[in-house]
């Protein structure tokens, strides 16, 4: 089952064809990254002479490529939020860690939050929910 990842913002759809289409952002470099749509499946595809200048635990910027929006997510600024939709299910917020090397992802619905990743139960859920 295909899931369709749009932008909060502008709601384009981020993913048109395989990977998720992001522009990447760290002190004054920008460039594009492809994420799978494999949440939990942290391999990605981005020129190597901007992923050179990345460090553990740098915290990078992801914004949408149609509207240029931070994609920070509002609940917690170590997150990225965007929509997940699927053909039986209501849009759904994702969240992943926008901390380089850090491995966490979480799926919210109205009843339930799936974690993905290695760093997972090192971000926590502490902070979620708006709380």
């Amino acid at each position: 089952m295909k899931k369709i990842f749009t932008c909060p913002h502008c709601k384009a759809v981020l993913n048109p064809s395989v990977k998720i289409l992001l522009v990447l952002g760290y002190r004054k470099k920008k460039g594009m990254i492809l994420l799978s749509p494999q949440p939990g499946n942290y391999k990605y595809i981005c020129d190597p002479s901007f992923e050179k200048h990345l460090t553990p635990g740098a915290k990078l910027k992801f914004s949408c490529p149609v509207c240029t929006e931070d994609l920070t997510s509002p609940t917690n600024s170590q997150f990225v939020e965007l929509r997940m939709t699927t053909a039986d299910r209501e849009p759904r917020r994702v969240e992943f860690s926008r901390i380089y090397g850090k491995n966490a992802t979480f799926i919210y619905d109205e009843e339930d939050v799936v974690s993905f990743g290695d760093g997972a139960d090192d971000l926590g859920l502490g902070n979620f929910f708006g709380a």
